[in-house]
C-alpha cells in the first residue's frame, strides 16, 4: 500500500468546500496553512465511534477517496483513523513533511499497562526545524489548533482554549500525552520513545485490530460517543451501553462554562443528535 497517493484537483476542492474555503485559495506548506487546515477540519467533521457498536459492524475502507466521501460529502463523521487519514493525505498533496506516530490510548483512572494494542495515532508535520503535533481525530479531546514541540524540552503545556490545556510528560520508555481536568492532570495516551515512525499499512492494520483485540476497550464496548466541536467549545454525546440503566447524555462546553442534558431514551439521543450534527444514528434494535 503506497503512502504516497494521487489526489485530483477535484479531490482537493471538495475538501476545500467541505472546510469552508474558497476552492481557489492559495495555500503553501507554511506553519499558518497548517493552523488553518487543522482547525477548519476540526469544525467541519466531527467525530463518532458508532460503527464500533452495531451488531453488524463492519470495517469500513480507509482508502482516500471513500473517506472523503464520508467525512466531507455525505458529512456522517467517523473514527480517529478516518480523521487522522484524511489529514495525513491533504498535508501530503500539499507538500508538507508529515509522519504518523502511533499511541496507546490509556482508559481514564486505569494505570499504565504496557500490552495495550496501539489503538490510536497522531501526525507529527515538521517545518523547517519545527515540529508539530496535530490530532484532529481523538474523539472528545481531538486538538484544536496543532501543537509545536520539542522533545528535548517538555516542560511546556499548551493552553489552546478554555478547557483545552495539554502537555507531554516522559519516562524512559515512553511519552504520555495529558489533558488537564478539574484540579490534575490525566493521561490519555501514550506513545513510545524514542519516536519511531509508522507506515500506513500499520494504521490500517490498527484500525482492523480496534474490531477484534480481546481487552477491554471502552470506545468499542462501553463508550457511544460524538463529539462537535465550535467556536466556542464543543458539544458532546455520550451513551454508556454496559451501566444496568439507561445512561445517555450531553455535554455543551461554552468557553469555560459546561453544561449537561440528561436522555431518557435511546430515541431522545437519536433525535438531539439529529438535531445538532444532522446524522442519523441507526436503530437501537441494530446497535449490540
Amino acid at each position: 500500500m503506497e503512502q504516497n497517493i494521487k489526489i485530483s484537483q477535484e479531490d482537493f476542492k471538495t475538501y476545500l468546500k467541505c472546510i469552508g474555503l474558497p476552492a481557489d485559495i492559495n495555500l503553501s506548506v507554511t506553519v499558518e496553512t497548517l493552523y488553518l487546515l487543522a482547525n477548519k477540519q476540526l469544525m467541519y467533521t466531527f467525530y463518532q465511534n458508532i460503527n464500533l457498536h452495531l451488531k453488524e459492524s463492519k470495517q469500513i475502507s480507509l482508502q482516500f477517496t471513500d473517506i472523503l466521501k464520508r467525512l466531507c460529502i455525505q458529512k456522517v463523521g467517523g473514527l480517529c483513523y478516518e480523521h487522522e487519514l484524511l489529514f495525513y493525505y491533504i498535508l501530503q498533496y500539499l507538500g508538507f513533511k508529515v509522519e504518523f506516530i502511533r499511541s496507546f490510548v490509556q482508559e481514564a483512572g486505569c494505570p499504565y499497562d504496557p500490552e495495550f494494542p496501539s489503538t490510536h495515532a497522531f501526525l507529527l508535520v515538521t517545518i523547517g526545524d519545527e515540529k508539530y503535533m496535530t490530532d484532529p481525530g481523538f474523539g472528545t479531546r481531538s486538538l484544536r489548533f496543532p501543537i509545536k514541540i520539542d522533545f528535548q524540552n517538555l516542560n511546556a503545556s499548551y493552553d489552546l482554549f478554555p478547557l483545552e490545556w495539554y502537555r507531554f510528560t516522559e519516562n524512559e520508555t515512553h511519552y504520555q500525552f495529558q489533558h488537564f481536568i478539574g484540579d490534575k492532570w490525566m493521561t490519555y495516551f501514550h506513545f513510545l520513545k524514542p519516536l519511531k515512525f509508522s507506515t500506513i499499512e500499520e494504521i490500517h492494520q490498527d484500525y482492523h485490530y480496534l474490531f477484534t483485540y480481546d481487552k477491554f476497550s471502552g470506545v468499542r464496548d462501553n463508550r457511544f460517543q460524538l463529539c462537535k466541536y465550535t467556536e466556542e467549545g464543543r458539544i458532546q454525546f455520550f451513551w454508556f451501553r454496559m451501566e444496568k440503566e439507561f445512561t445517555s447524555f450531553k455535554k455543551i462546553f461554552k468557553f469555560d462554562e459546561v453544561s449537561k442534558i440528561e436522555y431518557k431514551s435511546y430515541q431522545d439521543l437519536k433525535n438531539d443528535v439529529k438535531k445538532e450534527l444532522g446524522f442519523d444514528l441507526p436503530d437501537f434494535s441494530e446497535i449490540k
